[in-house]
């Protein structure tokens, strides 16, 4: 096979459906002629308070091979315009049509053909660049497509890009336009017909710039039409057309580079933005460009309308007869993106040795501090507090009548057995933190990258599994040496049954930190939540303050909402029980007793949390301006 997705082989793979495709010359998708037709975009503030529109009725028409650039000063709403062209958040008023069908009604058979690289970079860092191109390919190509064939378009999006001596380099070694270039990559992995590019030079000297511009000049002779915001103008010359939107989101002028100068009677696009801020309010702009096309160009903007509209009800006819084509909503299995997910997350992880050790290393300083702390004080767990040698005189005690002495022994037992009960308490707070303190950044961090991710393929179910499976190996570990070295140095009975309720402990720390990291917008937020959820976890436990003394009774209810309490109470909540009425200590409970309801409420908050973090995730799917 000479090549792929039908660039020049007779025999050719699409990516969507897995399917075999032969023909002399066959393009992975169609070329789009996209029009975007009285497009407005209002906030739901707006549409309720009658505020400003950040988009107001713009229309253009975009034919195949164009390079078109968005311009308009800061909050002209360039980004949103992207965003309604994309699907991402479709126009609240206008339409989208794509070969004259209509782009939000039929967003699934499109999706694919759409390439959207934000301003933000869609690349995680540790990945070389090989591996970045590799992976999402094997995210959006379709289950069947063989692996040789996703190699083979990461060599030719790499040769296309100009990256292929940096393939193994990590994408955090390269400068500011390389990194760039590698986000444009993963979404030409799937050959999309229409790029749609965010401010992506922003931030980059004029030598990286350029760069950039001659790998879009040249992805534009292969056929590939691409649609870039931005507010710079030093290459305005390499674009075919261009879009000027005023400050209040309306349509200011569209045509060529040298069609803006006159129509503005300027001699550069630096004096279009001064113009437009000097010499006339922002919407008189789009008003002003209304009544020129109307007057001056509406024989040939009509001809192209009804052009339009009968292409359109062509393709409209045609869409039924083509349904049985269209590109799925998930182009990989359930099971290969958790697969592909965990995988590239493990990848991840190893890459950066010192957090690992750091996160090994917690669970052996604290459960050492834990050991030397109480070794006097509690140095046994034993069932039975007494040996043999101790429970004869005792028993010698009683006989002769010495109530004083039993009192005292009594008492010493109940210090020791609460010194005991608070080692635990402390390892049920370990167990939470470590959970926690893992999981709180984990999806935060490469929001910009799920995000985009989740908009091609990616389900929110495989990937908050993929965190979970990594996660809990990480707790197991961690959980193995917290118990390990407690059990050793504390003589902890019940080694197995203990690891597992701690497992479970840190297992539900694991989704406070999930449902934390789906929520907030950074990494710094997630971090300042963490105690705002530890703290309530001691103090809710009952090992500070014993359930039975909290009154009023309703107040209790609030206790049953912490995880901690449960934990306690199933490794450590009766090793205090002491029958102060009888003449001698009771031997010690076990720790781990088969306390079924404790176990399965542990559980349910699992579950719960859970669910938490996957309606968290499902949010960030939306939006918000």
């Amino acid at each position: 096979m000479e090549g792929i997705h039908g660039w020049t082989a007779r025999v050719s793979w699409d990516t969507a459906s897995g399917q075999r495709m032969i023909s002399e010359q066959s393009n992975f998708c169609p070329m789009p002629v996209l029009k975007a037709e009285h497009i407005t975009f209002c906030t739901a503030q707006a549409r309720q308070k009658k505020r400003k529109k950040l988009l107001d009725d713009i229309t253009f028409t975009v034919y195949p091979g164009e390079l078109v650039a968005v311009l308009g000063g800061s909050g002209a709403g360039k980004s949103t315009l992207l965003h309604a062209l994309s699907g991402i958040v479709p126009a609240t008023e206008g339409m989208v049509w794509i070969k004259g069908r209509n782009f939000y009604e039929e967003y699934e058979a499109f999706r694919s053909c759409i390439g959207y690289v934000p301003q933000h970079d869609i690349v995680h860092l540790d990945l070389t660049v090989e591996e970045s191109l590799l992976y999402a390919a094997r995210l959006r190509f379709h289950k069947d497509i063989p692996l040789f064939v996703m190699e083979q378009r990461v060599e030719e999006v790499l040769a296309d890009l100009k990256m292929t001596k940096h393939r193994a380099m990590l994408v955090r070694n390269l400068s500011g336009g390389q990194r760039k270039r590698v986000s444009i990559g993963v979404e030409l992995m799937t050959n999309p017909s229409l790029l749609l590019l965010d401010e992506i030079t922003s931030g980059l000297d004029p030598g990286l710039e350029k760069n950039i511009m001659e790998v879009l000049c040249e992805l534009k002779m292969k056929g590939t039409t691409i649609i870039m915001a931005t507010h710079t103008t030093y290459n305005i010359h390499l674009y075919d057309k261009i879009v000027f939107l005023t400050q209040e989101g309306g349509l200011a002028f569209v045509g060529s580079p040298s069609e803006a100068l006159t129509y503005f009677s300027v001699d550069s696009f630096v004096d279009i933005y001064q113009k437009m801020e000097r010499e006339n309010p922002p919407n008189g702009w789009a008003a002003a460009y209304k009544q020129f096309v109307f007057f001056e160009k509406d024989g040939h903007i009509h001809k192209n309308n009804q052009l339009f509209a009968a292409k359109s009800e062509r393709d409209r006819r045609a869409v039924n007869v083509k349904a049985q084509d269209r590109r799925v909503k998930r182009v990989s299995s359930f099971i290969q993106q958790w697969r592909v997910l965990t995988e590239r997350y493990v990848r991840l992880l190893t890459r950066d040795r010192r957090h690992l050790m750091i996160l090994l290393l917690q669970a052996v300083f604290i459960p050492c501090l834990l050991v030397i702390a109480f070794y006097h004080s509690a140095p046994t767990f034993r069932y039975s507090e007494y040996r043999t040698q101790e429970l004869k005189i005792t028993q010698q005690i009683v006989r002769l009548g010495k109530v004083d002495e039993i009192q005292r022994k009594i008492q010493e037992e109940k210090n020791r057995r609460s010194f005991m009960s608070n080692a635990v308490a402390l390892m049920v707070f370990t167990a939470i933190w470590l959970g926690t303190s893992n999981a709180a950044r984990e999806i935060v961090k490469e929001q910009d990258i799920y995000r985009r991710e989740r908009y091609v393929s990616v389900l929110v179910i495989p990937y908050l599994l993929s965190k979970i499976t990594v996660l809990s190996i990480i707790c197991a570990v961690q959980t193995f040496l917290l118990v390990s070295i407690v059990t050793y140095g504390l003589a902890l009975p019940e080694f197995w049954l203990n690891f597992l309720a701690f497992f479970l402990l840190s297992l539900a720390g694991v989704m406070m930190g999930l449902v934390v990291s789906a929520c907030v917008s950074t990494s710094d937020k997630a971090v300042s939540f963490v105690p705002i959820l530890l703290v309530p976890q001691i103090i809710l436990s009952g090992a500070l303050v014993p359930l039975v003394h909290i009154k009023p009774d309703y107040i209790k209810g609030v206790f049953y909402l912490a995880v901690s309490k449960w934990g306690y109470e199933l490794v450590g909540g009766t090793i205090t029980n002491i029958n102060s009425r009888s003449s001698l200590p009771e031997p010690l409970p076990a720790l781990s007793g088969n306390f079924t309801l404790n176990w399965l409420i542990i559980i349910m908050f699992i579950f719960v949390l859970y669910g938490m973090a996957w309606i968290a995730l499902l949010k960030k799917d939306r939006y918000t301006y």
